[in-house]
């Protein structure tokens, strides 16, 4: 009997073979359709370092031939706008705050050589080339470049949802914008017969305006509020380590820079000590100013701003390429 079993054995794996050899060969095919995607798709902040020279910022995006082999043909990739995501993105995230949605980035403030990416046979990745020319653009709104993979050569655009688009939030940075901390500081509320001193506790954000210029928005307004440009206030890094600040409408918010010991700033740099090759700059500033705030036009309040605030930005410098070695968080 046990004979009998075995010889089974013997015969059902004399047949088996084959097919076991023929299943591990099929491997080496394509098991899934090669798609081609973008290798940072749906929405993705871009961060690009704002130049002197027009505000120039070149950027590479990277495209990327997926599938369980290599790809073994030469891709061509065509990419153009995606304006049609836009709207849903926007109400998704903002409702019915249209004042705070999104912008599609003019093409006065990029320009692609070519909308067209070249795979070859044997690379998975392409990249294309883009220049954004930031000089001019306010940023007391967001932008996006809303692109999409619209033809290829060879393969498909990836069918699964957004791998086949981006939408870049474009935010143009230099030395001295980003977020900003209190250290100490007060906001005096001036009234024609006393003042009213609190603390100043909440962070500040400035933003790009060019090389050596960045705004924000004065006292307790922020980002969220409907008439925040009416409050844009201008910062200048000056050489000798001192603050200009003027404001966009200066006159209808009677803003008053303070002269004394206020508006001016430094700079430090120190190497991280448990891990050298990450450098950490700090840059404080201190200020002092008076604006009136209208937003309600029949009690208009006059305050006083002073105080230090304190920003920290890390750049790993094993990275070759600077405008990728700063880290943002």
């Amino acid at each position: 009997m046990k004979t009998a079993v075995k010889k089974c054995i013997i015969f059902g794996m004399f047949f088996l073979y084959p097919a076991l050899f023929a299943c591990n060969e099929e491997w080496k095919d394509e098991q899934y359709e090669k798609t081609v995607s973008f290798v940072k798709s749906g929405y993705t902040e871009v961060y690009l370092k704002y130049r002197e020279a027009g505000g120039l910022a070149p950027y590479k995006i990277p495209l990327v031939v997926s599938g369980s082999t290599g790809n073994d043909e030469n891709v061509e990739v065509t990419v153009g706008l995606d304006p049609d995501t836009m709207p849903d993105l926007n109400y998704g995230r903002f409702r019915d705050r249209d004042d705070l949605y999104f912008k599609q980035l003019d093409p006065q403030y990029y320009e692609l050589s070519s909308t067209t990416v070249s795979i070859p046979a044997g690379q998975d990745v392409g990249l294309l080339n883009i220049d954004f020319k930031l000089q001019g653009l306010d940023l007391v709104d967001k932008y996006i470049l809303p692109l999409q993979i619209t033809q290829t050569s060879a393969y498909i655009p990836s069918p699964r949802k957004h791998y086949k688009k981006t939408m870049m939030r474009i935010i143009p940075f230099n030395d001295y914008s980003g977020n900003y901390q209190p250290t100490g500081g007060n906001i005096t509320f001036e009234g024609a017969e006393s003042s009213q001193t609190i603390t100043f506790e909440d962070g500040r954000e400035t933003r790009v305006v060019d090389e050596k210029t960045v705004f924000f928005y004065a006292g307790f307004i922020d980002e969220q509020a409907r008439d925040r440009a009416t409050y844009k206030i201008y910062m200048r890094f000056n050489e000798d380590s001192t603050l200009t600040l003027n404001a966009e409408h200066s006159s209808e918010i009677s803003f008053e820079p303070v002269t004394g010991t206020g508006n001016k700033y430094s700079v430090q740099t120190e190497i991280d000590p448990t891990t050298p090759y990450l450098e950490r700059r700090y840059t404080a500033i201190s200020l002092d100013y008076r604006f009136t705030d209208i937003s309600n036009p029949q009690y208009p309040m006059r305050y006083r701003i002073t105080g230090t605030m304190t920003m920290e930005r890390k750049r790993n410098t094993l990275i070759p390429e600077e405008d990728q070695q700063f880290i943002f968080e």
